[in-house]
Parts: C-alpha cells; structure tokens; sequence
C-alpha cells in the first residue's frame, strides 16, 4: 500500500470524529427513542478511535458489529486498484442525489460504484458516504434484517436531509422504498419507535397498541417475505473487485413483487373502510336533521 496516497492512522482519526458528531446528533434527534443500554455504552467512550478496527473483513463495505466499527482492508485494496483505470476521478463534482430526491430515488449498488469511480473516492471518502447508516446501527437501529435495513437507511436519508450530513443515498434501495411506503400507513413516529424497539415482540406490541391487529399482520407478513428474497444476497461475502460484480448480481435478483401486494392489499381494506365510515357519518348527520 502505497503511504504517501493512504493513511490509515489518519483515516481512522478522521472516521472516529465523524463518529462522535453523528452520535451526538443522533441522540438528540431520538432522545427517548434509543435504548438506554445503548446510550450508556456510547456515552462511556472516551475515544471513539478506540472501537475502530481496520483489518481484513472478507467485504469491502465498512460494518459495525458488536458496538465495534470495521473499516475493511479491501475497500483500500479495491480503490487503488480502481485508481489505476482510466476515467477514474474524472468527474470529481458527481453526487447520486439532491435535496429533493435524496429520500427516494432509483439509486442502487451500481450507481454508488459508478458513484466513487467517476468521484475518485479515496478509501476514507468512500467510508464517509457509508458511516451515517453504520452509526444508526450502532445507536440502536437494528439491522441484518431486510426491512429493518430499509428502516435504518430511511431514518439515515431523513436525518442526512435535515442536518445537511454526507451519504450515498444508494443503501438498500428496495428495502428503503417499502421502509417508505410502511411509513407512509403507520406514521413518522411509530416507524422511529420501530427502528429502534429491541426485539420484534416489542415491535408488534407497539403496532397492536398504536394501530391494531392489521398492522401487526402486515408487518409480520412483510418481515417474513422480504428476508425470504434478501437471505440469499445477504448471506454471500463479497470481497476484491470481482466482490463488486457479484454484489450488483446478487442484488438485482432481489424481488419485492408480495410484499407490494400485501401493501397494497392493506392500503385497499383501509380506503375502502375510510369511505364506508365517512358514508355511515354523513347518513347519520342526514338522520339527525
């Protein structure tokens, strides 16, 4: 690796400040929201360089698994050899979304690897556009899931817009897209709640409580269905430059098609019960004069 293009003792500086703002920002905008366990755990570090770890991954995508953040040694490998490919760099004012996209949009995993070649991402730019999603992960978002990946990179792109922070806008497209619709039935405030609740059991209490049984059977169908389609992308490594060939692949075999009809199914029974009951108010007020 050649030191003088990249250094990893500065990258990991630069990732562990980031780190600390984002946590700050994020504790703020949930406050109540994120467990207390979690809170404890974050508010304890006293330098966030300290759970930062560069090392082989077996990926190129940086992770947090068990309240540690990994920043792969094959993205570094990767980059240098994209460097090498004529065009790279050759754009570098290109982004995947503005302000008025940046919570929907038709991006995928290939537009964000077109994204940092025509860009000429450095190894710790590259990080910065992934690191906003990784650290809803680590303050209590949960992941691995399909739908609660859509649900951490939706919160990611609405906590992005609103304090102006760096991300891809690229993760998890189809996931986000039915994040989005769910959020649109079951409101902004429930779909935080969700994100953050412990477990799932916790979660359909909430839904039962808030919405009704409904709600609770179709995010369990929802929930069921999706990872039946994501498992086998998500239980493949993806690793070098030929990683990144197979990842599009994999992804783009990925079909939603029953999970939009369950929505849509839901979205039918609930209009269709909305006109009934504003029918059966307006014949109540005819009755009354």
């Amino acid at each position: 690796m050649q030191k003088e293009i990249y250094d990893i003792n500065q990258d990991k500086k630069e990732i562990a400040k980031l780190l600390q703002k984002y946590i700050t920002c994020i504790f703020q905008e949930y406050k109540e929201i994120i467990p207390i366990d979690v809170r404890k755990m974050l508010e304890n570090i006293s330098n966030f360089e300290d759970i930062i770890h560069i090392e082989n991954t077996g990926t190129i995508s940086l992770f947090v698994y068990n309240n540690q953040v990994f920043l792969p040694n094959d993205a570094y490998k990767v980059l240098k050899s994209m460097a090498k490919i004529p065009g790279f760099g050759l754009n570098k004012n290109h982004q995947t979304h503005n302000s008025s996209n940046m919570i929907i949009n038709d991006n995928t995993y290939l537009t964000f690897v077109k994204h940092v070649f025509l860009k000429g991402l450095s190894p710790v730019e590259y990080f910065k556009e992934i690191l906003l999603h990784e650290t809803m992960h680590l303050c209590g978002s949960s992941g691995a899931y399909a739908l609660y990946e859509g649900f951490n990179e939706l919160k990611t792109r609405e906590i992005a817009l609103k304090y102006h922070f760096e991300t891809s806008c690229c993760g998890y497209p189809k996931e986000t897209k039915i994040a989005y619709e769910l959020q649109q039935l079951f409101g902004k405030e429930i779909c935080d709640k969700l994100t953050f609740a412990s477990n799932i059991p916790d979660r359909l209490k909430l839904l039962e409580i808030e919405i009704g049984y409904d709600a609770v059977l179709l995010y369990s169908q929802v929930l069921k269905e999706m990872q039946l389609q994501f498992e086998p992308y998500m239980s493949k490594k993806y690793p070098g430059m030929l990683g990144i060939k197979n990842k599009c692949s994999e992804y783009a075999k990925i079909n939603y098609s029953k999970v939009y009809e369950l929505i849509k199914q839901y979205q039918i029974k609930y209009s269709t019960r909305s006109l009934e009951d504003e029918a059966k108010l307006s014949n109540e007020s005819q009755s009354k004069k």
